[in-house]
């Protein structure tokens, strides 16, 4: 077979190497050059690219604290400003073309370790220091190899020594160091990984097993170089090591942009800039993705013989659209959960919050304009692919007017719900009776509303068949009250204690705001049985007028006893036995 072949002709190129790098130290003296000091001046270069890169980063940072995205842009013009003046040094002091390639790829692998490495290992003191530092020692191990591996190509070294320095010097140790970083460290990198989920969610599982995920992603990257070494096809290092460096970082770097942008949108007027970051995600991994897409398939297209160009062209006009469609949601989630009513159970909300007429209506504009986003954007794409979309758009309008005929009960209630949002009939956390249930307005869609008894249970009642409403949380409400007294009270007597105990109330600190009008009397009600019912009404913000209530039945109680005023019972109707 094949791959038994080739693994047999690399054991023993490997056991034949020991010639192979006698041949190559004795081809580097017949050309010129000495091994030693070609050997320091490679070590020298990486040092130099390694300490300037570090250092004019920093100086472009400055001591100050930055943000990650100008660090970030400040390593990558630092190793950029490296590499130029490097290749400008090169150019002028080194005359031999070869080892000026050599030296100059040696700048490059190092400038671009750095850039990655140093950033890990001298970050802020967490955690994660221990396995950012692992990672920065693997990324700098392979950065190394890979440098002393372009010196090995240009100088024309030999396969089997090539092979045995890029399988045990390079991803040998590459795969078990970050392995193993991933491994030791997996609970912190789980729970970084799960910020802002759910127990329970997908976003939290798949956070528990990426550590596992990354250790297999690495192993299968060694296994596919070492088959393509086995089989003879060239394996290119740099590219693979890109494409393991975006796979890991992209989970990383997904959740450091949702946080901050969770921290914009929880700002006051940070719907736009939390709608930014939130987009911004899409666009990094849209990047990752597309980087990764670059590197191994449009190999594949020109082997198909697909035009480059058009694929490029196509795909960045797609993801343009996406990325403007992406911004709009993400923008209309954050305003939907600004204004949005808060969700049944949590917990930072004792009491019922009734809400606006924004608040109530506004889940519904937002999930209309979702899919309409979703929809305008599919059949968007589409055009853009070149698919004809009237033929799909006739045959849901076509269907569309099927189920609105089969299903007319559905209609009604879509088309009543409609006409009582308009009317602004009821809100959320509203308390309102209808022909069949009562309680507080706990949800709306776009068909039913689901009411809160005060007990607990909760109703769904279409919105076809509500019928009247009584709603007793709009603005106030007057409250009469019964209050029972001897035949013999003097009625003008408990017509100023009711002046001052209303009075008494409407001082009240923690009453007066929800009082409207002060508890008065309202003079004798009715003569039953020997009894003066003697009424008294005030006038209170709807939904507040129960502790009110409840402080009122108190004063009136102490009060009348103080006063030698006797509150009697209702007289029983006792029936008489016939005779």
């Amino acid at each position: 077979m094949l791959i038994e072949d080739g693994l047999a002709a690399r054991v023993v190129g490997w056991q034949s190497s020991g010639g192979a790098w006698h041949d190559f130290v004795q081809g580097l003296e017949a050309a010129g050059y000495s091994p030693a000091l070609l050997a320091l001046g490679i070590v020298a270069m990486c040092l130099m690219a390694v300490a300037a890169t570090a250092m004019l980063a920093s100086s472009i940072i400055g001591r100050s604290r930055a943000r990650p995205l100008l660090s970030a842009v400040a390593w990558f013009a630092a190793a950029l400003l490296v590499v130029l003046a490097s290749w400008i040094l090169l150019l002028s002091v080194v005359s031999d073309p070869v080892l000026r390639q050599a030296l100059l790829n040696c700048v490059v692998i190092s400038a671009a370790g750095t850039m990655i490495c140093v950033p890990l290992a001298t970050g802020r003191r967490s955690i994660f220091r221990s396995w950012r530092r692992d990672l920065a020692v693997a990324i700098g191990i392979a950065s190394g190899g890979l440098a002393i591996l372009a010196c090995l190509r240009i100088w024309n070294a030999a396969d089997p020594l090539r092979d045995l320095f890029a399988t045990f010097a390079v991803s040998l140790p590459f795969t078990v160091l970050v392995s193993a970083a991933y491994l030791r460290h997996r609970r912190p990198v789980a729970k970084a990984l799960s910020f802002g989920s759910r127990p329970g969610s997908f976003r939290r599982k798949l956070a528990a097993i990426w550590p596992w995920i990354a250790v297999a992603i690495v192993t299968f990257a060694f296994v596919f170089t070492q088959l393509d070494l086995t089989i003879g096809r060239p394996t290119r290092g740099g590219l693979l090591l890109i494409s393991l460096l975006l796979a890991l970082a992209g989970p990383h770097l997904d959740v450091a942009i949702e946080r901050r942008g969770w921290q914009a949108a929880r700002s006051q007027g940070g719907e736009l800039t939390g709608a930014l970051w939130r987009t911004f995600r899409i666009v990094v991994a849209s990047s990752i993705f597309a980087v990764l897409a670059i590197l191994w398939l449009l190999p594949i297209l020109d082997v198909a013989g697909i035009p480059r160009g058009a694929v490029l062209l196509k795909a960045a006009e797609i993801l343009m659209l996406v990325l403007v469609i992406a911004f709009c949601w993400n923008w209309v989630a954050i305003v939907a959960a600004r204004i949005g009513p808060h969700a049944p159970g949590d917990q930072h909300v004792t009491t019922a919050v009734i809400g606006t007429r924004l608040t109530t209506v506004g889940p519904l504009l937002v999930g209309l304009t979702k899919a309409a986003l979703l929809t305008l954007g599919s059949l968007t794409v589409l055009v853009m692919l070149g698919i004809n979309v009237w033929p799909l758009i006739t045959g849901l309008s076509i269907f569309g007017l099927a189920i609105g005929l089969g299903s007319q009960t559905l209609v009604k209630d879509v088309v009543a719900g409609l006409f009582f949002l308009v009317d602004d009939a009821f809100r959320h956390g509203e308390y309102i009776e209808t022909s069949g249930a009562k309680g507080t307005v706990e949800r709306i869609s776009l068909r039913s509303v689901s009411l809160r008894h005060p007990r607990g249970p909760v109703a769904t009642i279409p919105f076809g068949q509500i019928g009247k409403i009584l709603n007793f949380s709009r603005e106030w409400v007057v409250e009469k009250m019964m209050f029972r007294v001897a035949l013999d009270t003097d009625v003008e007597a408990v017509r100023k204690l009711f002046k001052k105990i209303g009075q008494d109330i409407a001082e009240d600190p923690e009453l007066n705001a929800d009082l409207i009008e002060p508890f008065k009397s309202q003079g004798i009600a009715a003569l039953e049985e020997g009894t003066l019912v003697i009424r008294g009404k005030y006038k209170a913000r709807a939904g507040r007028q129960f502790q009110i209530r409840k402080a009122i039945l108190a004063k009136v109680r102490t009060t009348l006893a103080e006063n030698d005023i006797k509150l009697v019972p209702k007289p029983l109707h006792v029936p008489q036995m016939g005779g």
